[in-house]
């Protein structure tokens, strides 16, 4: 455990140089972004504006509404390849296990260029130059954090406010197994500087449209119960989800964890007709992980996702067929 941690403490030193030496950063984070990406991308441009140092930051895809009342979030730029011509010296991959999770960001990072690949994913399969992985992080953010402190940036409120709201949307609002001393001491700290607790969970998760809540009506209608309960899952149709670009589906996989006898949980998405966006959640003894890369998919233990192709009926039938596998006695 010492060397693991003598060589996460030199890779964020290695990265503290590399930021120090180098310019032209392009930031960028996975698709579907959530408020740990969201969070650490803004903290990390933070640390370059503390070194006075040129950047971007790029992700394909938007920004969900409720991420608004973060400081700079504004200057998220969303990727389109016809209008792009930064060119960056060094890549800075947040939270993103793999470079295929940051979509067409990918297509236009130049072969010579240096990758900061910094996530909390067990599988994250280590593709930069400088890979500060640490599974036992409640966040991607936290990691960053530990980053900005050995730069001696200055903590702000509007920073305070980052970190607080990456920890607290990743721990599930402090709910999940990956809530740690560490990460409830940060937001101490956090909170100490200035976040605000009550204005960033207002913000977050007291702002949902009325599509929203519409649709989550729809995914729950769908509710069923697999291996006598012992899983639950819902499905999202395509045309609810392309009729109105205001929904937001983050956090409807967490309705279903309400269930008692529920260990396994999982949310079916059609991004695109016939093409889905899986989610899974677990609570004690099954490890999601494992499961979503079954569909060359991948997170956490507790928390994962995978992309799948088919109807609703096959892929839930496929996944339903992995699961068998994990469940005791099944």
């Amino acid at each position: 455990m010492e060397k693991k941690n003598y060589q996460y403490q030199h890779t964020l030193s290695r990265i503290k140089e590399c930021v120090q030496k180098e310019n032209d950063f392009l930031i960028t984070t996975h698709v579907n972004p959530d408020g740990d990406s969201i969070a650490s991308v803004l903290l990390f441009a933070s640390i370059l504006k503390h070194f006075g140092k040129r950047y971007i930051i790029l992700l394909d895809d938007q920004i969900p509404e409720k991420f608004d009342f973060l400081s700079g979030v504004n200057e998220i730029v969303r990727f389109q390849k016809e209008t792009y011509s930064f060119q960056p010296r060094v890549v800075v991959v947040l939270d993103a296990s793999g470079l295929d999770r940051i979509g067409k960001v990918e297509d236009i990072i130049p072969p010579k260029a240096l990758i900061i690949n910094i996530d909390h994913h067990t599988s994250n399969v280590m593709f930069g130059k400088f890979n500060a992985i640490a599974p036992e992080k409640s966040s991607a953010v936290e990691i960053i954090y530990e980053l900005f402190v050995l730069c001696n940036a200055p903590l702000s409120k509007e920073i305070a406010t980052f970190v607080y709201t990456g920890i607290m949307c990743d721990t599930g609002r402090f709910l999940f197994p990956n809530t740690t001393y560490q990460s409830l001491s940060i937001c101490a700290e956090m909170v100490k500087y200035g976040a605000s607790p009550s204005i960033i969970a207002r913000n977050i998760y007291q702002r949902m449209s009325p599509e929203t809540l519409k649709a989550l009506a729809k995914a729950l209608s769908t509710l069923e119960f697999h291996f006598d309960g012992v899983v639950s899952s819902i499905y999202l149709p395509n045309d609810i989800l392309s009729s109105n670009g205001k929904i937001d589906t983050e956090g409807f996989v967490d309705h279903l964890m309400a269930v008692k006898e529920s260990e396994v949980q999982f949310f079916m998405l059609e991004k695109e007709p016939n093409h889905f966006r899986v989610s899974f959640r677990s609570k004690e003894y099954v490890d999601v992980n494992k499961i979503a890369k079954q569909f060359n998919g991948g997170g956490h233990i507790r928390a994962a996702g995978c992309n799948i192709d088919g109807t609703v009926d096959e892929i839930k039938n496929r996944i339903l067929e992995v699961l068998k596998k994990h469940l005791p006695n099944k």
